[in-house]
């Protein structure tokens, strides 16, 4: 796997010596290059110490009996508190949420047993709390399970859609290959191409670890297509080379139009005639 890393970044060409590699490898290609992408998120929640101290002092509010209860003498419950960069709210039970005036971004919402999470002042989606409060614990236990739960699925799902974003990548380099379809299997095309989209993976590393600005972004995710759109201008050199018998044929290592005994099925394409055989058959037609 390291070769394949290391000719997606600097040898596109050689990429193609690799197109029968299983569905399989290639999900664990795209699941390391994710592994790499999911770093820079990772390290900003882990590393993010600007939470709020989660405390009836600051909230005015404790779980009791597996509820949560609220002491709303003198307390102002629409001043957020920080969790992870989003507003996190503490309500009585029977307060509406439109009356602290979501603000725009995302925010939570605890109230009763329950916790619900907003984006832009809208419902996303509400989450039931008592399997944790029925062992017990004060806020600042509850608070605690919560934000380690918290953790490992933003990352989780950071991992998932980085892996998500890769395919999609892949799926959309692809696309131009489609005029080969009656030479080349979209399959071996498709898998070729994740192989390529290294740089891209790259890319994103950076950018989520460095926060880049939108217009270096923009620049690099332009020049992190090089791999792909030599990979895609190899396969179109081939299938030319292929309709014209008289032109250069392309090396071993890189002939993606030749059938072969690999693991994967080898490729059938229709044998272009040659004239010796056009003239036979004329001669037998006459």
């Amino acid at each position: 796997m390291y070769k394949i890393l290391t000719d997606g970044l600097l040898h596109p060409r050689q990429l193609l010596a690799y197109r029968n590699k299983s569905g399989w490898f290639v999900l664990a290609f795209f699941a390391l290059l994710a592994v790499f992408a999911t770093i820079g998120q990772g390290m900003f929640y882990v590393s993010y110490g600007q939470n709020s101290d989660f405390l009836p002092a600051n909230t005015a509010c404790e779980y009791v009996g597996g509820t949560l209860l609220c002491d709303d003498a003198g307390h102002d419950y629409t001043e957020p508190l920080d969790f992870f960069g989003s507003d996190a709210y503490f309500l009585p039970s029977g307060v509406d949420v439109a009356t602290i005036g979501l603000a725009a971004g995302t925010a939570l919402v605890f109230q009763d047993e329950y916790v619900a999470f907003f984006s832009e002042g809208e419902g996303l989606m509400s989450i039931d709390l008592t399997p944790a409060l029925a062992a017990g614990g004060d806020l600042a236990d509850i608070m605690t399970t919560y934000t380690t739960v918290f953790l490992v699925m933003t990352i989780f799902a950071a991992f998932l859609g980085n892996i998500l974003l890769l395919a999609a990548f892949t799926l959309m380099s692809a696309m131009p290959l489609v005029r080969l379809r009656g030479f080349l299997r979209f399959k071996k095309a498709y898998t070729v191409l994740a192989f390529a989209s290294v740089p891209f993976a790259l890319v994103l590393t950076f950018n989520n670890i460095l926060g880049l600005p939108e217009w270096a972004f923009m620049i690099l995710m332009f020049v992190s297509f090089r791999s792909s759109f030599v990979v895609i201008r190899e396969l179109f050199e081939q299938a030319y080379t292929y309709l014209n018998p008289d032109a250069p044929a392309p090396s071993d290592d890189r002939a993606a139009f030749e059938e072969d005994d690999s693991e994967d099925e080898p490729e059938r394409v229709a044998r272009r005639p040659k004239e010796s055989d056009e003239d036979d058959n004329d001669d037998d037609r006459s």
